[in-house]
């Protein structure tokens, strides 16, 4: 489908593999690739609208159905029952299968011939999985917007914690740079968390930016749950969100 200079289509890899949500400039290569990753609830309307605003400003971005291997698109509501079986899909799913999904998404973007920047941008139970494809695959950038279970209890079939120490080493060791964007009122990642992420990532020697904002709940950037979105936050985040990726996009020396 093409729509205000930006397509998108569903793709299934080459290799195999769940399929892959695509929004990408109509008329342009793009300038990198950006991997989205999901919420709990799948790759939703709003998470396609993310990966359509992202497409918009000049980037190939993919989402992959990381559930698809269970229930391919699912898209489950935002209640009790939605988070229920949200986490029963996150449970048989494995670190390999992360990076396979997200390497076959990076693929993707690259074949389309633009920019060989390699990005990350995930939200809540996404923003792990993009911490954990970061320390398993060479990534310019993991922008984590209230990211869970970094540092312990891990949801997934066989991760160990994104961050922990050896995990912090290979984000250090891969030159990623980590834009942590988070609510200070969020109860999936306390301030005290989030400090100790913060001194986690700097420890290890990440290039590191971490933001709080005030007042803000968890899942503060999806305006599809008006009882948390945060408008001008969201307009924020999605601005810091821009200028990392820009930098991304740069040429390398």
């Amino acid at each position: 489908m093409s729509t205000g200079g930006v397509t998108t289509r569903w793709i299934r890899p080459d290799g195999g593999g769940p399929e892959l949500f695509l929004a990408a400039p109509a008329d342009a290569a793009p300038a990198a690739t950006v991997v989205v990753g999901q919420e709990l609830f799948g790759v939703t309307a709003w998470v396609r609208g993310v990966c359509e605003r992202l497409a918009a400003a000049g980037y190939a971005a993919v989402a992959p159905d990381f559930y698809g291997r269970k229930a391919a698109r699912a898209e489950l509501p935002y209640d009790d029952a939605g988070r229920v079986e949200g986490f029963a899909l996150l449970g048989a799913l494995t670190a390999e299968q992360v990076a396979a999904d997200t390497a076959a998404a990076l693929a993707l973007g690259a074949s389309l011939g633009g920019g060989t920047g390699r990005a990350f941008v995930g939200f809540s139970v996404g923003g792990h999985l993009g911490l954990l494809a970061g320390t398993r695959l060479p990534l310019d950038l993991v922008a984590a917007c209230y990211p869970g279970w970094t540092l312990a209890d891990t949801p997934l079939a066989d991760d160990h914690p994104p961050l922990d120490e050896p995990g912090a080493a290979a984000l250090a060791a891969h030159g990623t740079t980590v834009l942590g964007l988070v609510g200070a009122d969020d109860h999936v990642v306390p301030p005290e968390q989030w400090a100790r992420i913060g001194e986690r990532l700097v420890t290890a020697g990440v290039r590191t930016d971490l933001v709080s904002y005030p007042g803000v709940p968890h899942g503060f950037l999806c305006d599809h749950r008006p009882a948390t979105h945060r408008p001008a936050e969201s307009a924020d985040a999605f601005a810091r969100i821009l200028a990392a990726l820009a930098a991304v996009a740069l040429p390398r020396p």
